[in-house]
C-alpha cells in the first residue's frame, strides 16, 4: 500500500513466485536483492526477507519450466542490496 519498511511486495505464507517481464529478449550476468536493514524494520528483525531462491529465465510467463539460471541464500545478517550472479 506505501512505500514504509513492511509494506512492499507482501506474499502470503513462506513461498511466493514472481515474473518480470521484459520488452525484449537480454542475456543476464548478476541479480539484485534488497530488502529493508535490520536497523529500519518496525520489529527489529528481518525475518520476511527471502532466504533460499532460484532464478529461471522463461520465453513467456506461461511456460512452465524455464532455465535454471541460479539458486541463491539472501544473507539477513549481509548487506541490504546483494547481488548474486548468474550460475549457468
Amino acid at each position: 500500500p506505501d512505500m514504509y519498511p513492511g509494506n512492499c511486495w507482501a506474499f502470503k505464507g513462506s513461498q511466493g513466485y514472481l515474473v518480470v517481464r521484459l520488452s525484449m529478449k537480454i542475456y543476464p550476468t548478476a541479480f539484485t536483492v534488497e530488502h529493508v536493514p535490520k536497523a529500519l524494520s518496525p520489529g527489529g528483525n528481518i525475518t520476511s526477507a527471502p532466504r533460499n531462491f532460484a532464478v529461471y529465465g522463461l520465453d513467456d510467463e506461461y511456460q512452465e519450466e524455464g532455465k535454471l539460471l541460479g539458486q541463491y541464500v539472501y544473507d539477513q545478517d549481509g548487506e541490504p542490496l546483494q547481488m548474486f550472479p548468474v550460475m549457468v
